[in-house]
């Protein structure tokens, strides 16, 4: 039976409203807390795609607090000095230290204990505190400045001038706090985005100097943390698998263009067609009319070896890149594909190698398999059905995962489905650790 409209694999969509009640009760219970941008529009703010930023005295209660008001998020990203909860209608971060690479260059305790309400009764920064954190977060984590919050830091020189000088000298030395001072004075300080470098090493050895055993240990703790990133990934990867390559290639663009507007969700098309599969295509005529460039023979143990080789180097270089600034990648052809398509043939101790490289090689979080044919009529009329299906699972999975790692939330039992509709068939399964290495 074909899927509904307005329905995710035959169940309906999640609610992507702003739970404006909800918000509101949560930031009324949470305490020793302030909303570090955009208070005077905080809902609009979501509503534009933006995110709700909290710095707070005690990330586990704050934690706890947001599951019970908003319940589980769809997905949990973890660094060393926040943590982001990811729902259907937007995108919270809990901020435990106001940092850069292990760098703490405003004291949490600090700005707790300089709050003031704002006019719609939400503790936020002083107007100084505010200004620098807005002004100093892009260039140093980003490389840039952001000219949005040029009117905070104007306003920060009129209202409370003495003290945002004391904190840039505070946060990056005597010489380069004043020169931050004299910029913002001058009504210029998107100049800093051009002293980028020179500010790192200002803010970085600031805090070193200021506090060394514990910046070493915060560094530390940065850059395991984003190791670990690399190694288990905070997002899934896709693969779309099944005999018809135009087919795969049309399910996964149009997962890429539904899911675009996704709060939740950063996507990427990836297509992989390694240079050696395209040579061995061109030694020999096509007599398929489904056939194009990205399918060969693979004659040699040694061809096999190169394929992996180039998926290995992609992975490392640039997909886990990708994974780890939370893209979800989707692909519509993998080197697992090119082992069981009936176009190739492997040689003799082809086999045995085959398998002992995709043992090792990374492997797709979530693979979805097309069964219908090329021939088929009709076999693309219910793709977005099948996208629907997609959608569906991929939620269901990152909120698996998600609650998982929260101790006080019971993580839904999900099975991988198969849905059928007219003229084509996608089944779901997923890899873990664990099952790859079965």
């Amino acid at each position: 039976m074909p899927v509904q409209p307005g329905t995710l694999g035959g169940v309906p969509a999640p609610e992507t409203s702003i739970p404006r009640a909800a918000l509101t009760r949560y930031l009324r219970e949470l305490q020793n807390y302030v909303v570090l941008r955009n208070e005077e529009d905080l809902f609009g703010n979501v509503e534009r795609g933006g995110d709700i930023d909290l710095l707070v005295g005690d990330a586990e209660l704050a934690e706890r607090l947001l599951i019970q008001h908003l319940g589980p998020p769809i997905r949990i990203n973890r660094y060393s000095f926040a943590r982001g909860y990811f729902f259907d209608w937007g995108h919270i971060d809990l901020v435990q230290t106001i940092e850069w690479q292990g760098a703490c260059y405003l004291r949490t305790e600090a700005i707790l204990e300089a709050r003031r309400l704002s006019a719609r009764g939400r503790p936020v920064p002083r107007i100084a505190h505010e200004a620098a954190i807005c002004w100093l977060t892009s260039p140093l984590w980003g490389g840039f400045f952001k000219k949005r919050y040029a009117p905070v830091i104007r306003q920060a020189v009129e209202a409370d001038g003495a003290v945002l000088e004391q904190a840039l000298i505070e946060i990056a030395g005597n010489a380069w706090g004043r020169r931050l001072w004299r910029a913002a004075v001058d009504g210029c300080p998107e100049i800093s985005g051009t002293w980028i470098q020179a500010l790192r090493r200002a803010v970085w050895w600031r805090a070193c100097f200021r506090s060394p055993i514990r910046t070493i240990q915060r560094y530390l703790a940065f850059v395991m943390t984003e190791l670990g990133r690399r190694f288990a990934p905070p997002v899934p990867w896709i693969a779309i698998s099944g005999s018809d390559r135009k087919g795969r290639s049309s399910v996964a663009n149009e997962i890429v263009h539904r899911l675009a507007a996704s709060p939740y969700i950063y996507i990427k098309p990836i297509h992989w067609c390694p240079s050696v599969v395209t040579s061995a295509q061109d030694d020999e005529p096509l007599t398929h009319p489904h056939e194009r460039a990205g399918h060969g023979r693979i004659g040699s143990g040694l061809r096999l070896v190169v394929l992996a080789l180039d998926w290995l180097v992609n992975y490392w270089t640039r997909w886990v890149h990708l994974r780890t600034q939370n893209y979800i990648l989707v692909f519509d052809q993998t080197y697992f594909d090119l082992l069981v398509d009936p176009k190739f043939s492997v040689s003799r101790g082809g086999p045995w190698l085959a398998r002992a490289l995709s043992w090792l090689l990374p492997k797709p979080d979530l693979v979805f398999a097309l069964d219908s044919e090329p021939d088929v009529p009709g076999h693309r009329k219910n793709e977005g059905a099948l996208v629907d299906e997609v959608q569906r699972v991929l939620r269901a999975y990152m909120l698996e995962r998600s609650t998982a790692t929260l101790r006080y939330v019971q993580s839904p039992s999900i099975t991988p489905p198969a849905v059928t509709t007219e003229g084509s068939t996608v089944h779901a399964s997923w890899l873990g650790r664990r099952d790859a290495q079965r």
